[in-house]
């Protein structure tokens, strides 16, 4: 938790001029990716999403102080532009897990081994289903 994610969509627009990358949680959307407005990139402000727009651009958009919260279904809408407006998605969820830490009441407890299991039950995991 409190760790940067990055979401990515990714989409081949073929013939077509890119319209449209809009990212949604839960059915709410959060970011919009428009290439001809001034700014190109759109921030909606939803509970529990921080995006990090200096580094979010296009498909891909960077989450950053997760938490558990920040669970649940994200879904990136890919829309070609006139004349056909055509529009693609795609659902991932996602889940954030912080496993529990258990350690020894004393150094004595710690064999080389437990050690290692320590160092990688520290670390948190963001998992993609």
């Amino acid at each position: 938790m409190g760790e940067r994610v990055r979401l990515e969509c990714v989409f081949d627009a073929e013939y077509e001029d890119l319209y449209s990358v809009k990212w949604y949680k839960d059915d709410e959307e959060f970011f919009r990716f428009l290439p001809k407005d001034k700014p190109a990139n759109q921030f909606f402000e939803i509970q529990d999403i921080q995006v990090d727009m200096s580094r979010s651009s296009n498909g891909t958009v960077y989450l950053q102080n997760t938490s558990r919260a920040a669970e649940g279904t994200y879904r990136c809408e890919v829309s070609a532009d006139a004349p056909s407006f055509q529009s693609i998605s795609s659902e991932k969820f996602m889940a954030v897990i912080d496993p529990p830490v258990v350690i020894p009441q004393s150094a004595a407890q710690i064999s080389p081994w437990t050690l290692r299991l320590l160092l990688l039950v520290c670390f948190h995991l963001i998992l993609y289903q």
